[in-house]
């Protein structure tokens, strides 16, 4: 390695989540998402037609037995090493060219988004790859720690602005008012020529029907022991940039097709062939929102969902050892994205907080809630006043979530108003449970439930519910998957 200093950098965005969900209208979401998802490969193609000489395409770049000194005498100025995580990891041939390129990269995320704040941080290279992405790592914690979240723009008292973001509107249609974050996320979704699914809300739901929609955040799980493990050996880490960068490129790619790309078409192929025999085709509507890394968020009919996670998971172990969990926020279409999206977030915490414990790290869990009304609080705070402890919530997917499904299909055999007399009968107590089980045992052969089961008790209140989304059959509104 020569004596020029080159500069390691690690890029990501603040606040992601909140800036894609700033809007209820799935077009703008979907644009903020992809203006989230191109923006540093926008940069570095603008950046060539500059005269930066930048080695971007990663994905299929072979790595060199010596990969410092390859780059050295490439005359590149930089190399995208890897993304994932939603971040991007450049090598650069001197901190000038990290200056130039974080001018440029600030110019343009102002330009395409207006609000996107960039988070920055570098560190020299050593020739010890574990112990520069170890500093590189602690500065952008550091970075994120004490950078300030902008707004690029204030306005006067006679200034007409968005009640939700109390940015100003710039452009008004028949239809919409648009403030200039608004109106570069829709000017995004009009260029994107994707087949990631429904193009607004409306179509996901019949007029006149229920308009129960649902977001899943699927995430997954123990990545970062994953990365460890896969650059160390028998638990050494590996300072050879060569070989830890062509684990973390193999790795990246791994996960991006596990996690993401096979699922993804499994679920687009399960849901067209649901719809082409289904009586409400509606029901079998989604719009991919985020996929990338380890991480796919979707937002879809409610009835649609058992299907989803089914598809997912299994198409997900069946090529490989990972595990995930999945959030679902259930709510109506015209509850706000930003708190629904928390929702389905802490869901998926929910499960993972209980794939943590001992003998649970290669399991998948599901957690779900139902948003009745306004959502005022966490979900930890929503379960414990709205659910104690009469929820059997999170399923494990191969053992309880079937079992869950199984005494849904039961309790179909049942009708609509007996179930919710049961649920009814749960909170007020097991004397009045166990009495309003045995009428309605009188009437209807539930077979398998049994009076003194807890854990099939909570199940039946978890099914209560979701009973008309999931339960009642496609004729009569459920899905019943």
């Amino acid at each position: 390695m020569s004596e020029s200093k080159c500069v390691l950098a690690l890029y990501d965005c603040r606040s992601k989540q909140e800036y894609i969900y700033r809007t209820n209208r799935i077009q703008e979401i979907s644009g903020g998402s992809g203006l989230l998802a191109d923006l540093f490969r926008d940069v570095f193609s603008e950046a060539g037609k500059l005269g930066f000489k930048i080695q971007s395409d990663w994905e299929a770049t072979d790595t060199p037995p010596d990969f410092l000194r390859s780059f050295e005498n490439s005359g590149n100025d930089a190399e995208i090493i890897y993304e994932g995580g939603g971040n991007l990891c450049v090598i650069y041939k001197d901190r000038e060219t990290y200056v130039r390129m974080n001018r440029l990269l600030s110019r343009k995320a102002l330009e395409t988004s207006f609000t996107i704040s960039i988070i920055a941080a570098c560190t020299e290279v050593t020739g010890n790859f574990y112990e520069d992405r170890r500093r590189l790592y602690s500065e952008n914690a550091r970075q994120k720690n004490l950078g300030t979240y902008y707004t690029p723009c204030n306005v006067l008292p006679f200034t007409q602005v968005d009640r939700r973001t109390y940015q100003p509107i710039v452009k008004k249609t028949n239809k919409h008012q648009y403030t200039t974050e608004s109106l570069r996320k829709k000017e995004k979704f009009d260029s994107l020529k994707d087949d990631n699914g429904e193009l607004n809300l409306e179509s996901m739901r019949e007029k006149g029907e229920d308009s129960i929609l649902a977001v899943i955040y699927i995430d997954g799980n123990n990545m970062g022991a994953k990365v460890k493990a896969a650059t160390t050996n028998s638990g050494a880490p590996i300072s050879d940039y060569s070989e830890s960068i062509r684990r973390l490129r193999a790795f990246s790619r791994k996960t991006n097709e596990d996690f993401v790309k096979q699922p993804l078409a499994a679920i687009k192929t399960a849901l067209m062939q649901a719809m082409q025999t289904a009586k409400k085709k509606q029901h079998y509507k989604y719009r991919v929102v985020i996929g990338g890394g380890d991480e796919i968020t979707l937002i879809c009919n409610a009835h649609a969902v058992p299907l989803i996670l089914k598809t997912y998971f299994e198409t997900l172990t069946a090529q490989s050892s990972n595990s995930a969990c999945a959030g679902v926020a259930l709510f109506h279409s015209h509850a706000p994205f930003a708190d629904v999206y928390e929702i389905a977030e802490q869901s998926c915490e929910m499960g993972k907080n209980e794939s943590h414990k001992t003998g649970n790290d290669d399991k998948n869990y599901i957690d779900f809630h139902y948003c009745h009304a306004g959502i005022t609080n966490d979900l930890a705070t929503l379960r414990k006043t709205q659910e104690g402890n009469l929820t059997a919530k999170p399923y494990e997917f191969s053992s309880t979530w079937n079992t869950f499904l199984e005494y849904g299909r039961i309790l179909s055999e049942a009708t609509r108003s007996q179930v919710k007399s049961l649920c009814d009968a749960i909170i007020r107590g097991d004397s009045y449970y166990i009495e309003t089980l045995r009428m309605i045992q009188s009437r209807k052969r539930l077979m398998g439930i049994t009076e003194t089961d807890e854990m099939v008790k909570r199940m039946i209140f978890d099914i209560a519910s979701v009973y008309d989304l999931w339960f009642l059959g496609d004729e009569k509104g459920g899905s019943n998957e």
